[in-house]
């Protein structure tokens, strides 16, 4: 997925008067031009110029107040929004159709839906999706994409890091979901928004219990029972605290006070191998599991 075309273009419109302007003031190069297409110039000039920019930002505050390019005020505003940008070493993790999912490499870990601009992401790597670079991700409105430049390093991903990678990826998506977007004011969700991302999350976990479950050979009724426990669990149990919580970050104290209401025994039973699914597919950490399990079993007994 990319920018529509008509977005790219004042992208770049953009980006060229700014770098044109930051090398006005320091004169890195012997000339930027002020627009694209105009006269031709090296990436390498352009990396020059652009690392430049972001290593001062009182040239990108200075061109936002004097205008030498006479933007309108909504392109000025995108400029200014370019504070929240985000500068990291990242895999190139896969595309999607709406964005290419980028993986933070450094703690914590998030996974950002990113768009291309004249071309999708994977098209720009010199080797196929996983790939490590170095990138600075720009917010572009309510979307994110890059300031035009990869880094991308010519390093094979093995099949063990890949499976690493996945697992990576499939706990960012359970957990905290894809961030599609790096201004604050998008982050900083109404609660109504947050349980419903919860919630999302949630139906993700349930379908990986349910197809857990049908491994075992289990009838489609108990299968069904049991991924009901759990999402009434969810929602009755973890959605309405405060904060609310997924299932993926259940404790044995919420555990013990859903069972308190519910004596029929199947319902422990359903948490059992809710524990076992997690443990068995490293949703959980292992001494956190481990502790889980050892609580339902104490609870069988006690019954």
């Amino acid at each position: 997925m990319r920018l529509p075309p008509a977005e790219t273009e004042r992208f770049y419109r953009i980006w060229f008067a700014l770098l044109h302007d930051v090398n006005n003031h320091l004169h890195l190069v012997p000339s930027f031009p002020v627009a694209p297409g105009t006269e031709p110039v090296s990436p390498e000039v352009t990396v020059q110029v652009r690392d430049a920019l972001w290593a001062h930002d009182e040239l990108r505050e200075l061109f936002i107040s004097e205008n030498p390019a006479h933007l309108p005020s909504t392109d000025l505003a995108l400029v200014a929004s370019w504070q929240h940008r985000l500068d990291d070493l990242f895999i190139i993790f896969r595309s999607l159709s709406n964005y290419t999912i980028f993986l933070s490499q450094t703690a914590p870990e998030h996974a950002y839906g990113v768009l291309g601009l004249v071309s999708m992401i994977e098209e720009t790597v010199p080797l196929p999706l996983p790939v490590y670079t170095r990138a600075v991700l720009l917010p572009w409105g309510h979307q994110i994409i890059y300031d035009s430049l990869l880094n991308a390093y010519n390093v094979v991903i093995g099949p063990g890091i890949r499976g690493e990678l996945q697992d990576l990826y499939r706990n960012l998506q359970e957990r905290v979901g894809i961030i599609t977007s790096l201004l604050p004011e998008d982050q900083e969700t109404s609660s109504a928004k947050v349980r419903s991302g919860i919630t999302a999350r949630n139906r993700k976990v349930l379908t990986a219990f349910r197809r857990e479950l049908a491994k075992s050979g289990l009838s489609s009724q108990t299968l069904e029972r049991h991924v009901g426990t759990l999402a009434d669990f969810a929602q009755t149990a973890l959605l309405q605290q405060d904060p609310p919580r997924g299932l993926l970050d259940l404790t044995n104290v919420d555990l013990e006070h859903y069972l308190r209401g519910h004596a029929d025994p199947a319902v422990l039973t359903s948490f059992k191998r809710f524990a076992r699914f997690l443990l068995n597919t490293g949703r959980i950490d292992y001494e956190v599991g481990e502790a889980l399990a050892d609580r339902l079993k104490e609870l069988h007994v006690s019954e």
